[in-house]
């Protein structure tokens, strides 16, 4: 049985005072290899705009949660990879988060800790199946160090 690999990246920009979502991209790696911009539409295939939901959730519940902990946010870029089974039934969701946050900001360990146990509740990643192995990790980036915690 093969599997299948559904890779997206995504990028958003957070500048003051609000530190609201701004320019925010999602790409996703077609089979023809290239990273292509996408744009949510009714001819977009409906298992792709289910993926692109359950990244988008995650990066809603990120930046709500910093916001939250009094994180600065200045940028978020993620790889989000899904694998599936060859009948499209999800196996492993695997997101890394890279966030830069003003220097002055208090980003702990556990306040990142704390973020990443909270994406798992966004309502889209609570609805898959107990048996789909999710792998969510935040790694802040800021004043040229770079701590990671892994949930």
């Amino acid at each position: 049985m093969s599997q299948r690999t559904f890779r997206f990246k995504l990028r958003s920009s957070h500048c003051p005072p609000e530190r609201g979502t701004r320019d925010l991209v999602v790409e996703f790696l077609s089979d023809s290899g290239l990273w292509e911009p996408q744009q949510l539409s009714f001819t977009m295939p409906g298992f792709r705009i289910y993926l692109i939901s359950l990244l988008l959730c995650q990066h809603v519940y990120l930046v709500a949660n910093a916001h939250e902990k009094g994180i600065a946010l200045q940028e978020v870029q993620a790889d989000f990879n899904v694998t599936t089974s060859s009948e499209w039934i999800i196996e492993h969701v695997q997101g890394d988060f890279h966030i830069r946050i003003e220097c002055n900001t208090n980003a702990s360990n556990e306040v990142i800790a704390y973020m990443q146990e909270r994406m798992k509740l966004c309502p889209i990643s609570k609805n898959l199946p107990e048996s789909v192995r999710k792998t969510i990790t935040v790694t802040p980036l800021a004043s040229g160090t770079r701590t990671s915690a892994h949930a």
